[in-house]
């Protein structure tokens, strides 16, 4: 509980200070920006306070995981850590905007070291918890198998932990990578589908192998009756 006490009215802190933040902006900000940086689209900067209020809101999701009497901490971290996340982005556009860059300006703001990096190092931190996971119907790999398997759960979970902490690990080098080598800098975009791809890829092979081990365990199974 003390966790969800601090980290909500950290949040909400954090919702208000950048809302007065923005009372400061002009009228009308960035809110646009092609692929290589250069802002092409105006609009209100109220549009950014959807990141700190994502953060804020996400203390519901915190209290909610109270009541569980299994993976407590888990679920209490990852939503924390994920909220911190939106927080510190939401910073970093506030940021930008504050640098007063104008439409059809190209600034060299690092836009895939604050969202590609910090996401990719939350995917490190999920596969290192994964194992940790008990069997529930709220959160981890939810398949017939693993539900069905306190054993297949075990092992699944595992096997995804090693998956995502890798493609977490890849995936940072990679933003790091496109973030820091000036050549690269105008190809950003390849850090995010690099991430997008690696996580979706570490998901499906998560599923396909607790498939695999439901279909070996269910002949034994079969075999005790």
């Amino acid at each position: 509980m003390k966790t969800a006490v601090v980290y909500t009215v950290l949040s909400l802190c954090n919702f208000i200070g950048f809302a007065i933040g923005i009372c400061f902006m002009p009228s009308e900000v960035p809110i646009h920006f092609d692929a290589s940086m250069t802002a092409d689209a105006v609009g209100s900067p109220w549009v950014y306070l959807a990141l700190p209020g994502a953060a804020a809101l996400i203390s519901v999701g915190v209290w909610a995981s109270l009541v569980q009497k299994k993976n407590r901490a888990v679920t209490v971290g990852l939503l924390s850590a994920f909220g911190i996340i939106l927080a510190a982005m939401g910073w970093a556009f506030f940021a930008l905007i504050a640098s007063g860059v104008q439409i059809g300006e190209r600034t060299d703001f690092p836009l895939v070291l604050v969202i590609c990096l910090p996401l990719s190092l939350l995917f490190v931190w999920l596969g290192n918890y994964m194992p940790r996971i008990e069997p529930n119907r709220m959160i981890g790999i939810r398949t017939h198998a693993t539900l069905s398997s306190e054993e297949v759960w075990r092992k699944a979970h595992r096997f995804g932990g090693y998956l995502f902490f890798a493609a977490g690990i890849f995936a940072a080098i990679v933003a790091l990578i496109f973030g820091t080598v000036p050549a690269l800098k105008t190809l950003q975009y390849v850090a995010a589908i690099v991430l997008a791809v690696s996580c979706l890829a570490a998901s499906f092979a998560c599923v396909v192998y607790a498939h695999i081990l439901g279909k070996k365990e269910a002949p034994s199974a079969e075999e005790t009756l």
